[in-house]
């Protein structure tokens, strides 16, 4: 098979070259003159190629390596110092453009009414922004005729008029306010068809008429080395119905200046706060006059981030027979993260004296003749402090304890019937009191608060402290939905709280009052910016509230109306 293939690929190899011998015998003939074709061919041989034996050069290349040494170099640095010349070119200032102004409108009118036959009106009048000067102006009238089911005649009213102004010094500020206020009730706390005798409507009326005025005057150095002073200048009178009349005029002042006496803190302080009450009161069975003197110098000082105040208190007690105390008082606080968290605690003391409006503003049903005292706190123990979550949350912690003198406490006076009517009474105490706030806000939008108190009294005659409830919780919000539409919600939780009363045999016992809880909703639509719509939706769950002993509150009650600025 080999030779066969040999073979054939030597005839195929030899086609070509016999060809082109056949091609040029044939030009060469055809040059021949005269002569004749001779188509015969002889092949001597087959034409074999063959390739000649080539010797391969086994020579690898090969790098040469030529060994450099470098010299050792030396050399040393001259220093040159470089004038440089800074030529600033001038900045030109930022023009900032603020945001327009809106405008300030002077008056602010609201008027409403509400069920139980409730008119209310209130008007505001401030003057617009000054440097030099500030005037206010507030009227309010809110007053109710309603009936409560099975007591007496439950009518009350408020009238208010309040002008106030500042006028700016330098370094100095002038504030003045003069008002009048008449808070007129009804002593309903009885039952009619359960009582004997008849009490006609004149006979339960009551009206307080309270007009007070004040002067004050103090430094605003920017400062802090300046000796600061303030001094205020007080009147107040307060007359009732049945001839009752109490003058109260006080005098209060305060000043302290920084020093750096020592280099262990970082400042000093010495300071001295003092005031002066002078009251007469008069009723229809006893006419009498007290002074009130204390005078309170301290001295300060601070260091990184604490800060103490140290002091005597002197009060001296002037009316039938004179007397003179002293009360320590001392704080101390810490900021624990600067902006964010600081606590506090101290000790004080003093002396106050419980009178007549200082009672009727605490409760208003109480009788015209009223043993007047004075309240002693011997020791106080008090601390607190204040932390900042984040941008929005703000908390506040307080706590008190203490011992306490001749603490008044209201109870039903059993002497005159109807038995409607309070008188204070007077009993040592120790007690312990806290409170807890927390606060969230979103700038104008959302307003929520919330807090928790307590009071836990430990007597030291009485069988209970009377009218003054153990717990109280609250909380509030407001919600603004576009500055169109401001929704408002509100609830309070008094906790039980105890009445005094006397069997027929003279017997005390305490009469436990339940606790209640109070909502109230509120909403006000802002037509414009000027005019708008508001409705209050008051104790919604219609609960019967006591805050005195049979002395129940309005149930549910609305109150609407409208509001207007100009």
């Amino acid at each position: 098979m080999k030779k066969y293939l040999s073979a054939k690929f030597r005839i195929r190899s030899a086609k070509p070259l016999l060809l082109a011998m056949l091609v040029m015998i044939n030009g060469a003939w055809n040059l021949l003159p005269g002569q004749g074709i001779n188509e015969q061919v002889t092949v001597v041989a087959a034409y074999e190629p063959s390739i000649p034996d080539v010797n391969k050069i086994n020579i690898n290349p090969a790098a040469s390596e030529t060994e450099v040494k470098l010299p050792v170099m030396s050399y040393s640095v001259t220093p040159v110092q470089m004038e440089t010349k800074l030529s600033p070119e001038s900045i030109p200032a930022v023009r900032l453009v603020g945001e327009p102004q809106k405008k300030l409108l002077r008056n602010y009118a609201r008027v409403g009414f509400g069920n139980y036959t409730t008119p209310y009106a209130e008007f505001r009048a401030s003057s617009l922004q000054s440097k030099s000067f500030q005037l206010g102006l507030h009227l309010k009238h809110l007053s109710s005729s309603g009936e409560i089911k099975d007591y007496a005649e439950s009518g009350n009213s408020v009238n208010l008029i309040q002008l106030q102004g500042r006028k700016f010094f330098g370094q100095h500020t002038l504030s003045g306010r003069l008002g009048f206020r008449r808070n007129a009730v009804h002593h309903y706390g009885f039952k009619p068809a359960e009582s004997e005798g008849f009490f006609p409507d004149d006979m339960l009326k009551q009206h307080f008429n309270r007009l007070n005025a004040s002067v004050d005057i103090r430094s605003n150095y920017a400062d802090e080395d300046k000796l600061n002073h303030q001094l205020t200048l007080g009147f107040r009178n307060i007359a009732d119905k049945f001839k009752t009349r109490e003058t109260t005029f006080s005098l209060q002042g305060a000043a302290d200046k920084r020093f750096e006496l020592f280099d262990f803190t970082d400042f000093q302080q010495l300071g001295l706060e003092t005031s002066m009450n002078f009251a007469g009161y008069k009723d229809s069975t006893l006419k009498q006059s007290s002074t009130l003197v204390s005078v309170r110098p301290f001295i300060a000082t601070g260091f990184n981030e604490y800060t103490f105040k140290l002091g005597l208190n002197f009060t001296f007690q002037g009316d039938s027979v004179s007397k003179a105390y002293m009360f320590p008082f001392a704080e101390a606080r810490l900021n624990v993260v600067e902006d964010v968290l600081s606590i506090y605690a101290g000790i004080t003391g003093g002396l106050q004296r419980k009178g007549f409006d200082l009672l009727a503003e605490q409760n208003p049903f109480i009788q015209s003749v009223l043993p007047l005292q004075y309240t002693r706190e011997r020791f106080v123990f008090y601390a607190g402090a204040a932390a900042r979550a984040g941008k929005h949350i703000n908390l506040y912690a307080s706590f008190r304890t203490g011992v306490i003198g001749n603490e008044a406490f209201f109870v039903n006076d059993f002497s005159q019937a109807p038995f409607s009517r309070f008188i204070p009474i007077y009993d040592d105490a120790n007690l312990i009191a806290g409170r807890f706030e927390a606060e969230y806000h979103t700038a104008e939008r959302l307003k929520v608060k919330a807090f928790a108190a307590f009071e836990k009294w430990n007597m030291q005659h009485e069988l209970q402290p009377w009218h003054k409830p153990a717990t109280t919780l609250g909380a509030e919000a407001c919600y603004n939905i576009g500055n169109k539409i401001i929704a408002r919600a509100s609830v309070t939780a008094s906790g039980k709280q105890y009445a005094r009363l006397e069997d027929e045999d003279g017997e005390v016992r305490a009469y436990q009052i339940k606790g209640y809880t109070d909502v109230s909703l509120g909403l006000e639509y802002r037509y414009t910016r000027q005019l708008s719509a508001f409705l209050n939706l008051n104790n919604v769950t219609g609960v019967r509230a006591y805050k005195w002993y049979n002395y129940p509150g309005y149930r549910f009650n609305l109150l609407g109306g409208i509001a207007y600025s100009f």
